[in-house]
Order: structure tokens, then sequence, then C-alpha cells
């Protein structure tokens, strides 16, 4: 009888801790890009706002972000700094998260004129 109740123990702990994350676990925190193309990208979110920022050119966009559901949000551009880009003010991306993981997401972006699968690491 012992024997089982510590296989049930171990058997919970060790699901828990293999859990995915939820879509709702990356709304908020720091982000970088998993691909090594974008790796001068730093991403900062809130619930209401998203700013990214290249290490390398020194651009800076922001954003404001609205969640449709747990899983999908959309980013318009309000400002962007640091740059000859200033028509993208205005513009939307749609992003659709697809895949959680302990400590990343992926998620499909587009827009009018492109679609991306991107990887996002939560740093913070």
């Amino acid at each position: 009888m012992k024997n089982l109740i510590l296989i049930l123990i171990l058997n919970l702990t060790l699901s828990g801790c293999a859990q995915e994350k939820k879509c709702t676990d990356f709304k908020v925190g720091k982000f970088e890009y998993a691909n090594p193309e974008f790796s001068e990208w730093k991403v900062t979110r809130t619930d209401s706002t998203q700013v990214e920022i290249s290490s390398k050119s020194g651009i800076e966009i922001y954003g404001k972000i609205k969640w449709e559901n747990d899983c999908e949000y959309s980013i318009t551009y309000e400002k962007i700094l640091n740059t000859e880009f200033k028509d993208m003010i205005g513009k939307t991306i749609n992003a659709k998260i697809i895949k959680t993981y302990p400590d990343r997401y992926v998620c499909v972006s587009k827009n009018d004129s492109i679609e991306l699968e991107l990887e996002m690491v939560k740093v913070e």
C-alpha cells in the first residue's frame, strides 16, 4: 500500500513538472527570437503594449496589443524610431500562438504581405 501511494505521488509530481505552458503565460514578459536571424531584437510586452528594440540598428518599434482570445492577438504599430520605415505606423500584424513549451512559444504572424512562423523565448 505504501508503494502504491508513493508511486501515485511521484506520478503526480512528475506530470506536474512536465506540463506545457498555456498561451496566457506569454501575454506579458520579455522575449527574444529563437531564430538567430532575429537575435538582435528584444521584445518587451505588457498586457496592452509591445516594444521591440534592435541592439544592432537602434530601431525601436512601439505597438498596441489587442488580445482576441487567449492564443490570438494583433499588434498595431503606433510609433517607430530610428528608421525610415515610418509608413508602417498604423499597420497591424495578426499573430496566433500554435504551440507552447515551458519557456517559449511558436506563433504564426501575418499581415497583408507576409506570413512568418516565429519562435519566441521568454527570458523574463
